[in-house]
Order: C-alpha cells, then sequence, then structure tokens
C-alpha cells in the first residue's frame, strides 16, 4: 500500500522562495498567456457580416499587416458587387471615396410625338426611380457592413470624433471609410501630426513587393502609402514640383518591386 504523505508547512524562508518560483514562472505564463489571448483575439475578430471572409478594420496597432485596410477594402467591393441591388451605381464608393449619384433623365421635348420615344423616356424615368431609391437603400446597407467590420477600438475612435452621431444618422460612407483610412495608417486627429507622417513614410519605405504579388495587387497595396506625400502641410503641399513628385513615386514604384 502506498504511503500517504502530508505536506509539510513552509517556512517563512521557502514560502518566499515559492513565492519568487511563482513570481517568475507564473507571472511570465500569465503575460504570455495575456499576449496571446490578445493576439487570438485579434486573430478571431471576423466583424458582423459573414460574405467579408474575416475582412475587418483594425486599429494602427491592432494589426501588423500594412496591406489590411486595402485587402478588407476590396473584399468590401466583392461585396457590393455581390450582394446589392444595381452595383454599378456603388462603383465609386469603395474605389475613389465618392459619393455614388444617379444621374437624371433629360427632358423630354414636350412636342415629342414619337411614341417610341415616349416609351423609351418613360422607361427611362421608372428606371432612375428604381435606382435612386435603392441606392439610398444601398448606402445605408454599406455603412452598416462597413461599421460592423470595424474593431471595438476602432469603433471607441470613429465614436470619439465630434460628427459621429451627425455622420452616422446620415449613414455617411464616405466619412467613415475615410476616418478608418486615417486611423488604421495612425493619421487620426488624436495623433501628433508629424508622428504619424513619419510613421506612415516609415512604413512606405519598408514596404517591397511580395512574391505572390501581381503588379496590380502591388500598386493597389502601395498606394496607400503613396499618398502620404499628400499629407503634408499645406505650404509644402503647394510648392511642391509635380513633376518632381510623380518621377520620385514612380521611381519607387520600380525600385519595390519584386526583381523575379
Amino acid at each position: 500500500m502506498s504511503e500517504t504523505v502530508t505536506p509539510t508547512p513552509a517556512t517563512p524562508s521557502s514560502g518566499t522562495a515559492g513565492r519568487r518560483g511563482r513570481s517568475g514562472g507564473g507571472r511570465g505564463y500569465r503575460g504570455n498567456r495575456t499576449t496571446s489571448t490578445t493576439a487570438r483575439a485579434r486573430s478571431t475578430f471576423k466583424g458582423n457580416t459573414e460574405e467579408m471572409n474575416g475582412h475587418v478594420f483594425q486599429c494602427f496597432n491592432e494589426c501588423d499587416d500594412k496591406k489590411q485596410f486595402s485587402k478588407t477594402l476590396e473584399a468590401f467591393g466583392e461585396y457590393v458587387a455581390k450582394k446589392l441591388k444595381y452595383p454599378g451605381d456603388m462603383d465609386s464608393l469603395p474605389k475613389d471615396f465618392v459619393l455614388p449619384t444617379i444621374p437624371e433623365p433629360e427632358e423630354l421635348d414636350p412636342e415629342e410625338t414619337n411614341l417610341l420615344i415616349k416609351v423609351i423616356w418613360n422607361k427611362k424615368v421608372t428606371s432612375y426611380c428604381t435606382r435612386t431609391n435603392y441606392l439610398e437603400s444601398n448606402l445605408k446597407t454599406a455603412y452598416a457592413v462597413i461599421g460592423g467590420q470595424c474593431s471595438k477600438v476602432m469603433k471607441a475612435k470613429l465614436t470619439s470624433f465630434d460628427d459621429f452621431k451627425t455622420k452616422s444618422h446620415d449613414s455617411d460612407c464616405i466619412w467613415i471609410l475615410k476616418e478608418i483610412k486615417g486611423i488604421t495608417h495612425g493619421l487620426e486627429g488624436q495623433r501628433y501630426i508629424y508622428l504619424s507622417l513619419d510613421d506612415t513614410r516609415t512604413s512606405y519605405y519598408a514596404y517591397t513587393q511580395g512574391p505572390n504579388d501581381t503588379i496590380a495587387i502591388y500598386l493597389e497595396h502601395l498606394r496607400p502609402s503613396l499618398k502620404c506625400w499628400n499629407t503634408t502641410a499645406a505650404p509644402l503641399a503647394k510648392i511642391r514640383d509635380k513633376t518632381a513628385r510623380d518621377r520620385t513615386l514612380a521611381l519607387a514604384f520600380l525600385k519595390r518591386a519584386d526583381r523575379r
């Protein structure tokens, strides 16, 4: 029969040593656990829209992937194309951050007597009204999808802006995308602007085309960093020579391309 051993109460010295041992090992483990929990929270956050395939918007310090914003924006464009009615009317939103508009049909000549022309004009008016209604609905849906793909930290930053309530009420997709882009690249208003510019340019200088990136993907991912050269003090922006700027950026594009 095995003998049962009763633990001996620890002496003060052994207790101290025990606590030191736990401090060295236990706390270290908890520290790693905290770090891994944070990393796990980042990696498991998929947003509220399943069709976005886990592409999300996170803050400057939340994600190490400098291409995350452009990847998520690309996924958002695919969502628009597949899930919304009249997706062509929404093209300017994810591509150029321009509010979509529906052109009005030209006025029909009151003296027009051609029946076919009248029928076609009526169809155009009906289509205009339908597309306009869908556009309003699509913008609200798009705003909800964008907001649903934002991390908690990103949402906290967005809600801290003075005009958040107004922009949210209006489902202003252009506003939220521009603010997310600024926060993602560390350019939000709360940061010292010159530090933000330096951080963005550091990413720009460090970026190179990946071995599996096509030229189109490479350019798309490089564009956010290239735009940092436009985010300068107004006097400098006015005196910068456009030709020199274009040649500099063209050289940067070639220099960072995968030589293979």
